[in-house]
């Protein structure tokens, strides 16, 4: 967990928020902070501030999201349900369970001790739009307030989000990004995921955990938990201000493939047709762009697809990694960290390797170590479960 003290985030919150929730609010404020906007005290008992250089009501949040709350759900409803075998559970006739069994039991105990009864706050610890209006309320933003479940998208589907507002003239300025916590005692988010043969198995040749874009790829490493919060304005407000400009964002856009919960289909999709119309609209060519983050989960199917379709699109020219090979997969948030990845990138001109590489998938300009480049204009892709696609264009 992070130092949300740091945050100002007081023991109220605490115990009023899912850690989700916790996360994406440490994050904005840490962005609103990175940003220069003057932060004044408005309701000190609620502990809500408003923002002294913008116009609250031309200010919105949107923050994508993968299963939401569901650390809460858990950690609720979980003891709800298990209540009445409480005494059962308690019961010296357990003693003579196997070890395994026994653990299983302890883990039902603890959840009965932690939350002995449903919270009062319960239901709106559990609602994933939370997210997003915890940060609303926090600093008056009186924009819209959206939280997007968009599964491995939604970070950057949020910043489509924001992005189109901004753009439309309908904001000035907007919170975007991602944040995800799976904090599921007896594991059963990360079984979830297993079942459907998505997680890594460890067998990779090049690497003891995941290796994106590598023949031997079994699947991706899981992370529990992360968010990544950034900020978006008009650039003549940022400009006005003084505010540190780290990247301009020059366009970006979603999709849907129609087609499957789970795959990417192998030529159906709408992917590639997202990607030339986002450089077109953007009046660039696809051998302007310099640098691809991929979505590269690490899965055999998408990583498959996802290589095709970059090499068609882009040819073997722009350096291409893959961040999940450093962080794991955040779900929902890590459409918003590898965005973060890319504005860093063409911030300081270096670009990270993409782990575990020994046979790429296709002959691709990958980033094999730290390497210094200039770039000047890069991308980034997220595809989620459900056909959710987001594409974003940065420019130095």
């Amino acid at each position: 967990m992070p130092p949300y003290e740091t945050a100002g985030i007081r023991r109220i919150e605490l115990l009023s928020y899912d850690p989700a929730c916790l996360n994406a609010m440490f994050a904005g404020t840490m962005a609103l902070r990175n940003a220069n906007l003057g932060i004044a005290p408005y309701d000190e008992k609620g502990n809500r501030y408003r923002l002294l250089d913008v116009d609250r009501r031309r200010s919105g949040v949107f923050i994508g999201t993968g299963l939401g709350c569901i650390s809460s759900s858990f950690q609720n409803y979980v003891p709800h349900l298990l209540a009445p075998l409480r005494g059962d559970l308690e019961s010296p006739d357990f003693a003579t369970l196997q070890s395994e069994q026994q653990s299983v039991r302890e883990e039902l105990l603890e959840y009965l001790r932690e939350s002995p009864r449903v919270s009062q706050v319960a239901s709106l610890k559990s609602m994933g739009s939370s997210i997003s209006a915890a940060l609303s309320i926090r600093y008056g933003f009186t924009g819209p307030n959206q939280t997007t479940l968009g599964a491995c998208a939604a970070g950057l589907m949020a910043l489509c989000q924001g992005f189109e507002s901004i753009a439309s003239g309908q904001l000035d300025l907007a919170l975007v990004g991602g944040s995800e916590y799976y904090g599921d005692r007896a594991g059963g988010v990360f079984m979830a995921f297993d079942r459907i043969n998505t997680l890594t198995t460890g067998d990779c040749a090049g690497s003891p955990a995941n290796c994106p874009f590598d023949e031997s790829r079994t699947g991706f490493l899981f992370s529990q938990g992360a968010a990544c919060v950034l900020v978006l304005e008009k650039l003549d407000q940022a400009i006005a201000r003084g505010a540190p400009i780290l990247a301009k964002v020059h366009n970006a856009g979603m999709s849907s493939d129609a087609y499957s919960m789970v795959a990417i289909s192998e030529e159906d999709n709408s992917i590639e047709s997202l990607l030339e119309e986002v450089l077109r609209d953007s009046e660039i060519s696809p051998s302007d762009i310099d640098y691809v983050n991929a979505h590269g989960t690490g899965t055999v199917q998408n990583d498959a697809v996802e290589a095709r379709i970059v090499r068609r699109v882009f040819k073997d020219h722009p350096f291409v990694n893959s961040t999940k090979s450093l962080l794991g997969h955040t779900i929902g948030a890590c459409g918003a960290i590898e965005a973060a990845v890319v504005i860093q990138s063409l911030r300081t001109g270096k670009l990270h390797p993409s782990m575990g590489l020994c046979e790429p998938v296709e002959p691709l300009n990958f980033v094999r170590s730290r390497t210094a480049a200039d770039i000047r204009l890069a991308l980034t892709q997220n595809f989620g479960f459900g056909g959710h696609n987001a594409v974003a264009v940065f420019a130095k």
